[in-house]
């Protein structure tokens, strides 16, 4: 069968390129870095520990091409492309400027197949502003499929993306098989059709194309259990990546075979970054008193490059009474490394450890970290890590055993760096100019909350049409709230991620919201959309919204800062869903970027599903944030 060629975004270059926001990440943060600290409740149930790699697979039901455009007379155009479908109900979608000119013709086995419906959208500009033309259409018998394009233009028609969709219900999904991924070190793309969760045998052809700085190539994928795909035949494919990538790069994944007696062929893509290697633990710890309350845990480390921002994490487990290993707190930290003077290569990520985990835990030295992690916060990427670092006995500060407190006064808020506030404590500050912060979402063109549904004080954040990762959208949250002494955030999509990072990881006047409701969210990807790696936006892949990257980022958002979120989830009943394209890529129910399922937050109060909604503008059915109803109740509970 003639290979087609595919691709999944209208914009090459935002899909190859990482944006410039995006590779900020040596950009020093304004804010007060919080020395984040959770308990070891938030380790044992697996919330603050990295997830498996597969589980952040990019998932796809459909089928996707890039088309290619050929002379078809005077002023006319043609495309095809051609794939095996089974019987039942068939949907195809085109997305392009002037997709609803486009003539669209659909054969299975020389057959032509009646059209059953047609519907056109004409999307809002975090697509692009292409418009999309969808058919569905009921296929009689399994054979092979060919979709003929037309379209009329004296100059070539401008690229276009078709999606294919049969009734057969497989999922091709693919991953990278790590966390690490350096420009010295080998990983493995992995690949497997599936159903229900769980492979489907019967793949008989399995290829990549990999893009991006230096390389661009076909490979194959194998079910030999030696290319990281698991056991042989077990119809998990893989391939491992060629040594010497460096940058961003996209894999564009074919899988084509048989299932159930019907031809199918699915089509996914993964995106990653290649980094080059910034530092390596050396292996050993150190501590020493802060003051009177911290004890400060140095993790060694050897630079390579420039010091610049990362993220540390590291668990701290102690002994009991009986001298028996235990978890006592998780810590973390978004600061700059710690540089000596005499020696420039050699660096000090410090983490700060309260002196009431003692007497809380009961645990006592000696000392020993843990999954010790170090990670960009901005692609969120592992660039060090080490399993165990014993701390060598020392000296603990004047206060640890001697202080009774609690854990839950342990974890939270901090103020002024070291004591530690919970919301509603007694000693919280007077508050003389509350405000409400009402945040927009990724690639937004401006603010979506109606104005007048939200009362004063308040104010609209705007950062319109851009591309940004969550710490980068926090800190320009936190900049545009400064006028404020305390807020409260309602956020839409990505603006919630965002809120909830600033919350976790900087000290800011979202910390002394006064109310029932800190952060409030509608339509947040908590868990990421696959569209953030297919690249259906016009802004290009944001790596802290892809399933991977999302999954990520949420290992470092502990329970106690979840708690302070309340989140709304929407999906437009019916089978045309929201986006009469994505929804053939995505699970139902969806609202047409987010499906219901990565909405959710584990830990998070769940304010409801309504269905009618879609997450957007120019979508079948109003967006999402236009239901007055529900913004007036926002905006009641609202904390400032």
């Amino acid at each position: 069968m003639r290979r087609s060629s595919f691709a999944f975004s209208l914009i090459t270059a935002a899909i190859l390129v990482t944006a410039p926001e995006i590779a900020q990440s040596a950009q020093r943060s304004a804010l007060v870095p919080r020395q984040v600290a959770a308990p070891a409740s938030d380790l044992l149930d697996g919330t603050l520990r990295l997830p498996d790699p597969g589980e952040g697979a990019v998932r796809s039901h459909a089928a996707i091409f890039w088309l290619e455009w050929e002379s078809s007379g005077e002023d006319r155009w043609a495309a095809e492309a051609g794939l095996p479908v089974t019987s039942g109900a068939l949907g195809v979608a085109v997305q392009a400027f002037d997709a609803s000119s486009f003539e669209i013709e659909c054969t299975v086995e020389g057959a032509a197949v009646p059209v059953r419906a047609r519907r056109d959208q004409l999307l809002s500009p975090e697509f692009g502003g292409q418009g999309v033309q969808r058919l569905d259409l009921d296929v009689a018998s399994a054979g092979a499929a060919s979709i003929r394009l037309v379209a009329r233009s004296r100059d070539v028609p401008a690229p276009a993306v078709l999606v294919v969709r049969d009734a057969a219900d497989l999922v091709a999904s693919a991953h990278v098989d790590t966390h690490m991924l350096l420009a010295d070190r080998g990983f493995h793309l992995v690949a497997q059709v599936e159903r229900e969760d769980a492979p489907v045998r019967g793949v008989e052809r399995a290829t990549a194309r990999v893009e991006g700085p230096g390389f661009d190539a076909w490979i194959d994928l194998r079910d030999d259990g030696l290319s990281g795909d698991g056991a042989a035949g077990d119809g998990r494919f893989g391939a491992r990546m060629p040594a010497g990538l460096s940058g961003r790069y996209a894999a564009r994944i074919e899988l084509e075979g048989r299932s159930g007696g019907a031809g199918f062929l699915r089509t996914t893509r993964v995106t990653f970054q290649v980094t080059e290697p910034l530092l390596e633990l050396t292996g050993t710890a150190s501590s020493a008193v802060e003051d009177a309350r911290r004890l400060r845990l140095d993790i060694d480390a050897d630079g390579v490059g420039d010091a610049q921002r990362v993220q540390v994490s590291a668990e701290v487990w102690a002994h009991d009474e009986l001298g028996r290993a235990r978890p006592m707190a998780w810590l973390s930290r978004i600061d700059a490394p710690r540089v000596s003077s005499a020696a420039p290569d050699r660096w000090t990520l410090p983490l700060w450890l309260d002196a009431g985990w003692f007497s809380a835990t009961g645990l006592r030295p000696p000392l020993e970290l843990r999954a010790v992690r170090v990670q960009d916060p901005d692609h969120l990427g592992v660039l060090a890590r080490a399993d165990r670092l014993a701390v060598p006995p020392g000296p603990l500060p004047p206060s640890a055993g001697r202080v009774t407190t609690t854990i839950s006064r342990l974890t939270g808020f901090t103020v002024s760096g070291s004591v530690p506030l919970t919301p509603g404590d007694d000693s919280t500050p007077v508050i003389p100019n509350p405000g409400l912060m009402l945040s927009h979402g990724y690639c937004s063109g401006g603010s979506p909350w109606p104005n007048g549904d939200f009362s004063a004080p308040k104010r609209e954040f705007s950062d319109p049409n851009r591309n940004r990762s969550h710490d980068q959208f926090a800190n320009r949250l936190a900049a545009q709230a400064a006028g404020y002494t305390s807020f409260g955030v309602v956020g839409h999509s990505q603006g919630a991620n965002a809120a909830l990072h600033l919350l976790t990881y900087y000290q800011s006047p979202l910390d002394r919201a006064l109310g029932p409701r800190r952060i409030q969210s509608l339509g947040a990807p908590y868990s990421g959309t696959p569209l953030a790696s297919l690249g259906f936006f016009a802004c290009g892949v944001n790596d802290n919204l892809t399933p991977s990257g999302s999954i990520t980022w949420l290992a470092g958002i502990p329970t106690w800062a979840r708690r302070e979120v309340y989140y709304y989830t929407t999906a437009n009943s019916g089978f045309f869903a929201c986006q009469f394209l994505t929804a053939l890529l995505l699970s139902n129910p969806e609202d047409g970027t987010t499906e219901r399922e990565a909405g959710q937050l584990t830990g998070a109060n769940n304010m409801g599903h309504v269905t009618g909604w879609c997450h957007t503008t120019s979508m079948s059915q109003p967006a999402q944030y236009r239901d007055g109803a529900r913004n007036a109740i926002i905006d009641a509970l609202a904390a400032r």
